[in-house]
């Protein structure tokens, strides 16, 4: 089931059903950078608080809830909104902040600025409701270079008769093998495709988390649908998608991407 709406976040957020959405991955327009909405850094905090409190409704318990967000430069400096806003989801709005991803790119553009590096990554949070989340890291494994697999089997060797490390890991338990999980830093270039839209998602972002944390029947939601990117892996998946987006040229691109019968010239 694809469920698209063309209309404003908060309105259509406030139609759906409780703990009716499993994962919900989404990229908001960030304070005073894109086009597309969003609100000035000082008023961000209170434009978007009441759409994360519906977002929480919606969520079902086991579910999760992936930001992608990161802060500008202002007078030289990195603004505080993002830093804010995190403390705001988990003080007042009782999120869980379980994790912190890095979306570390690579193909990042300059900043144009003479006293700051590249911009080369992103965050992603990870939010929950509870601590009895869906988590699925075997669905994301990743290959082991020789290397690093050699590394890992020493590790075991050595530490196999002990009950537990200094960090508490049960090391008797400790098994080296060709897959492993994967970290908390995902490395990829930004999305290449010429299409309409000022920040396309590249395609490997939703799925990651698609996989880690639903599985099939399940439903993925995107408050900020844009060109449909999400929707796009979730209708890939097997997962049920319901997607918002407030520009009307959008949410006719992400619909047209998302409805199309084969993937084609939509896609990375």
């Amino acid at each position: 089931m694809v469920d698209l709406h063309n209309g404003n976040c908060l309105d259509v957020l406030k139609t759906l059903s409780d703990d009716s959405v499993n994962t919900w991955i989404t990229s908001p327009p960030y304070a005073k950078q894109r086009d597309y909405g969003g609100a000035e850094s000082e008023d961000y905090l209170s434009w978007i608080s009441p759409m994360l409190v519906e977002i929480k409704r919606t969520m079902t318990l086991d579910g999760s809830f992936f930001f992608n967000i990161k802060e500008h430069c202002h007078k030289g400096q990195r603004d505080l909104y993002v830093y804010k806003l995190i403390i705001h989801m988990v003080e007042y709005l009782g999120f869980r902040f379980v994790d912190e991803f890095i979306w570390n790119k690579t193909n990042p553009f300059p900043t144009g600025s003479k006293k700051r590096l590249k911009d080369g990554w992103e965050r992603i949070y990870h939010f929950t409701k509870t601590n009895d989340y869906k988590f699925f890291p075997n669905e994301c494994l990743i290959q082991s270079t020789s290397k690093n697999l050699e590394q890992e089997k020493k590790r075991n060797n050595i530490g196999r008769n002990l009950s537990t490390n200094g960090s508490g890991m049960n090391m008797s338990k400790r098994i080296s093998t060709d897959m492993v999980r994967p970290s908390n830093v995902i490395t990829g270039s930004s999305s290449n495709l010429n299409i309409e839209h000022p920040a396309v998602y590249p395609s490997y972002l939703p799925e990651f988390f698609i996989k880690l944390t639903t599985e099939a029947g399940d439903t993925v939601g995107d408050m900020f649908m844009g060109s449909g990117t999400t929707g796009i892996i979730a209708k890939k998946m097997n997962r049920d998608f319901v997607g918002i987006e407030l520009d009307k040229s959008y949410f006719n691109l992400a619909k047209k991407r998302i409805e199309a019968p084969t993937i084609g010239d939509w896609f990375e």
